[in-house]
C-alpha cells in the first residue's frame, strides 16, 4: 500500500483504502497524467491479518475519501461525488461510476483544502467536509447555478435515498476530521483557528481572515470554536511552526494548530475512562490529542485531555 489518504469498513469488516498518487506539489497542484486507486483488504480467518488484497478500481483522480453502502462505493473526487454501483457485490464495479454531487471547487491555490472526508451518519446520510479556500456551489448534475448551494467551508451532507443535498455550516478554516458522539449529535476538528467545532445546522463559524471574508452580509457575529483551549502556544503566530519548529511551549499545550482525523470513542474494548473522549492527529506535534466534552448551556465546550501518545521524528 502506498499513499493511503483514506479508508472505509465495509459490512463485512473489511478495510477499503484510497491510494493517492494525483496529488502534487505547487503550482503543479494535481497531477492528471497519473491515476488514483482504491483498494480493499480482507482478512480471511480473523487472525488480524490481511489474507487478501484487491484493486477496486485504479480509475479516479483527486480521490480524497470514500465510503462503502447502498450497493456500491462512494468516491470523492472534486469536483465530484461519484458513485461505483456493485449491487452484486462481486468487487468489480459495475460500470462507469455515476456523477451524483458536482460543483465542488478544485483551487488553483491550496490543493489540501479539497472536499473530503465522506463519512455515513447515524441518520443515514452521507457526510463530508470543505476547506474555505476551496469553496464551491454544489449540486445535483446540471443544476442551474441559481439553484445551487454555496459551500464556504465546513460541512455538507447528501441523502442517497432522497437524492437531495444541503450545505449543514460554513466558516473554519480546514476541517479534516468528523465523528458523532452517543446522542448523535456531530463534531469536527480543524487546524490554525482552533481544532474542535460543534456541527450546528445553520451556523456561521469563524474563519482565517474573520468577518472579513464572511460572505453573508446579514451575519451579525461568527461561532468560534467549542474547545476552551487551543494546542499551540498563542504567544506565537499559528504558523510560526514553519521557522521554529515545535517550541517547548508549544509542545506543553498540545503540539501544534494541525490536526487530522477526528474519533469520538464508543467501543468497549478500551478501559472505560476512554468512552466518549475525542482523539485527534496532531501532526505538527506528532501526538495524539485527547479531548473531552462537558455539557455548556445549551451545548458542548471540549476541555483538554491528556495526548495519549507523542511518537519521535
Amino acid at each position: 500500500m502506498q499513499n493511503p489518504v483514506a479508508l472505509a469498513w465495509d459490512a463485512r469488516g473489511r478495510l477499503w483504502v484510497v491510494e493517492n498518487y494525483t496529488y502534487a506539489e505547487l503550482p503543479l497542484m494535481f497531477d492528471l497524467n497519473l491515476r488514483d486507486r482504491i483498494l480493499i483488504f480482507e482478512d480471511g480467518n480473523g487472525d488480524g491479518r490481511h489474507h487478501s488484497r484487491r484493486v477496486f478500481t485504479d480509475d479516479v483522480q483527486r480521490c480524497t475519501s470514500i465510503e462503502v453502502g447502498h450497493g456500491g462505493v462512494w468516491a470523492m473526487c472534486p469536483p465530484q461525488l461519484l458513485f461505483f454501483p456493485d449491487r452484486d457485490g462481486d468487487d468489480v464495479p459495475d460500470g462507469a461510476p455515476e456523477v451524483v454531487l458536482d460543483g465542488f471547487t478544485v483551487s488553483r491555490e491550496k490543493n489540501h483544502t479539497v472536499a473530503n472526508g465522506l463519512r455515513f451518519g447515524p441518520d443515514g446520510w452521507l457526510y463530508g467536509r470543505c476547506g474555505q479556500t476551496s469553496p464551491g456551489d454544489i449540486g445535483l448534475p446540471g443544476t442551474p447555478m441559481e439553484e445551487r448551494l454555496p459551500l464556504r467551508g465546513s460541512m455538507w451532507r447528501y441523502h442517497p435515498q432522497r437524492k437531495v443535498v444541503e450545505v449543514i455550516n460554513s466558516g473554519t478554516s480546514n476541517p479534516w476530521g468528523h465523528d458523532w458522539n452517543a446522542q448523535g449529535e456531530l463534531f469536527f476538528i480543524n487546524t490554525v483557528i482552533g481544532h474542535l467545532w460543534h456541527s450546528l445546522p445553520g451556523a456561521h463559524y469563524a474563519r482565517n481572515g474573520g468577518m472579513a471574508l464572511e460572505p453573508n452580509p446579514a451575519v451579525y457575529e461568527l461561532i468560534d470554536q467549542h474547545a476552551d483551549h487551543v494546542h499551540w502556544d498563542t504567544g506565537e503566530a499559528w504558523n510560526a511552526v514553519r521557522e521554529l519548529g515545535v517550541t517547548a511551549a508549544s509542545a506543553k499545550a498540545g503540539g501544534g494548530h494541525a490536526h487530522a482525523g477526528l474519533m469520538i470513542y464508543q467501543g468497549d474494548n478500551w478501559p472505560e475512562p476512554y468512552r466518549g473522549r475525542l482523539f485527534t492527529l496532531n501532526f505538527h506535534g506528532r501526538r495524539l490529542n485527547e479531548d473531552y466534552l462537558e455539557r455548556s448551556g445549551s451545548g458542548y465546550v471540549g476541555r483538554h485531555g491528556t495526548d495519549f501518545f507523542t511518537t519521535g521524528e
